[in-house]
């Protein structure tokens, strides 16, 4: 009996030591989540702290210790639609809560990064002219699967440097003329698109019908090769509207969205198919070089790059039968040749679409900038492309069309710049701002847009940019910067710029071309057809607003009803 029960008591201890020994170790668990929850909400509060300490003293949108900024964020999209531009988002803050040049947003965890929006020209000059700020990682991992890890869109410091040293030569203006009669010929089959457009009635996207057109001329401009893609389509930019196609959201109504786990294996395959299909171009056109530069004036960008290689295998004493194209080189000219025909063509149509936009919107610009084409051209316009062919600077006797472009890319800025603080410490109102830590965004849509340096901004008003005496207004230094500005602005808006003049010098006249979201809104079963619906199919009053698809698009790729003028 006394062994039974000294064996129960045994079996009972054990049992209270099995019991105690879990219970225990639960206990330590709980103190160790408890002090970690615990430095959690300490380390929460300070961060959320240092912002206040930060901003003090700066305009900045209502902020809440629990959410940071996201709540007036939020409030903005509650009014906007969900695919729309960050830029046009910014621009709502702005106005929406009195800010002035600059403000503070600290959107974590949703963001990584606290932001500094910038919104005054002399403090965008400051990160990006008297001092360019590295680009932000985010650039990358946004369109890093279109342009390529190595892009001068991405890369910084000596290899940036130098890439953008050897391509300048292939967009400055002087050798752009070389290619003039390729540009008016690619206008010319553009013209011809739009022709059988308005003849068959059809509301269609015109952006869409531009794109073909500027990627086109981007075929020529970069490889030297018609790319076909206005009269058939062209392998080349179906891989890059497909790969487009598969960008990031930033923004959508499903946060699901960019959990597709097909989005990284696309991303990747049209990624493999551009790569194979430009690795295949550079062989061959480095094949037909035989080893030798190229003498002509009339350089593509591809020789470009492949000159440099070859003069540099001359300088290395390489005999002329052991060249052959290294792969690090072949890959750096790829991703160079991928980022000019996707931003080369993608903002430029944009904006094409939106000049005719704008000018079916205000009729009185519309018919100065068809006079003005008249007296440069004379009044047949079938001789346009022939006179821009045999004087191509006749483009620069074009001052009000000039001003309707500048005007458009004003109201509609194709991007803005995402930056990454460094030692950079901005000066403003006698305060040092350090930019360490921070993603800094030079949002050109809000300057474009104040009341102070654009009196009534949402006008079209093209006077603007007139030459003095006839200028609207004096534009303030910096003010105007849609292709940014300082060492890093964008290597391709002289190519931009005149192929807009030659658009509209040889379609103007031509063509009515108005935006027609009525019929198309109808077209799709939509509700209130060309109703902006509370600010959710709009912005600004806008139905034409900025999508964020890679770049500044406009909605439904502006959809509009072309027609033939029956006089000129």
């Amino acid at each position: 009996m006394v062994n039974q029960t000294m064996s129960s008591l045994g079996n009972s201890s054990g049992l209270i030591g099995n019991i105690w020994l879990p219970n225990k170790v639960m206990a330590l668990i709980a103190t160790i989540l408890a002090i970690t929850i615990t430095a959690w909400v300490v380390r929460f509060i300070q961060y959320r702290k240092s912002y206040k300490e930060y901003a003090s003293g700066i305009p900045c949108p209502p902020f809440s210790t629990l959410l940071g900024t996201l709540k007036s964020m939020g409030d903005q999209y509650a009014h906007a639609p969900m695919t729309a531009h960050p830029h046009g988002i910014m621009t709502m803050i702005y106005d929406k809560y009195n800010l002035k040049d600059m403000f503070i947003l600290d959107n974590w965890p949703f963001f990584r990064w606290r932001q500094i929006i910038i919104c005054d020209p002399n403090l965008a000059a400051q990160c990006t002219q008297n001092h360019s700020l590295p680009k932000s990682v985010v650039t990358g991992q946004y369109v890093g699967h279109i342009t390529g890890k190595r892009s001068i869109l991405l890369t910084e410091g000596l290899e940036w440097k130098k890439n953008r040293a050897l391509f300048n030569q292939g967009f400055a203006l002087a050798h752009l003329t070389t290619l003039m009669t390729s540009l008016v010929d690619e206008v010319e089959i553009f013209r011809d698109v739009l022709g059988k457009l308005a003849d068959s009635g059809e509301v269609y996207p015109i952006e869409e019908a531009a794109a073909f057109l500027t990627i086109d001329i981007m075929g020529h401009v970069v490889l030297d090769i018609s790319l076909n893609s206005q009269t058939m389509k062209s392998e080349l930019v179906e891989y890059f509207r497909n790969s487009i196609s598969w960008t990031p959201k930033i923004v959508a109504t499903n946060p699901l969205v960019n959990l597709n786990p097909l989005g990284p294996i696309m991303r990747k395959y049209y990624e493999w198919k551009m790569d194979g299909y430009l690795n295949k171009v550079l062989d061959t056109r480095f094949a037909e070089k035989e080893g030798s530069a190229t003498k002509s004036k009339k350089k593509p960008v591809i020789d470009t790059a492949l000159d440099e290689y070859i003069l540099q295998q001359e300088e290395d004493n390489v005999a002329l039968g052991d060249r052959g194209l290294d792969q690090i080189f072949k890959q750096v000219s790829i991703d160079q040749m991928k980022t000019f025909l996707f931003a080369g063509h993608d903002t430029t149509s944009s904006t094409i679409a939106y000049t005719y936009h704008l000018l079916g919107k205000n009729p009185k610009c519309l018919a100065k900038a068809r006079d003005e084409l008249d007296r440069v051209f004379g009044t047949d316009t079938s001789r346009t492309g022939d006179l821009i062919k045999e004087n191509p600077s006749i483009v620069n006797q074009l001052p009000y069309v000039f001003s309707c472009i500048k005007e458009t890319l004003r109201r509609y800025p194709p991007a803005d710049t995402a930056r990454h603080g460094d030692d950079l410490v901005l000066e403003y109102e006698g305060r040092q701002y350090p930019t360490k830590d921070f993603m800094v965004m030079v949002c050109v849509h809000t300057i474009h847009h104040r009341e102070d340096l654009f009196p009534s901004p949402y006008e079209f008003i093209p006077e603007r940019f007139m030459p003095a005496p006839d200028n609207f207004q004096e534009i303030p230094k910096n003010a105007w910067r849609p292709f940014e500005r300082g060492f890093r602005d964008c290597i391709g808006q002289e190519l931009a710029l005149l192929e807009m003049k030659i658009v509209m010098a040889m379609t103007l006249r031509e063509f009515d071309i108005k935006s027609d979201y009525e019929t198309w809104d109808r077209k799709l079963g939509r509700k209130e057809p060309g109703g902006i619906l509370n600010g959710t199919r709009g912005m600004f009053g806008d139905r034409a607003y900025q999508e964020l698809i890679a770049s500044a698009k406009p909605s439904d790729g502006m959809p509009a009803r072309i027609e033939r003028r029956t006089h000129n």
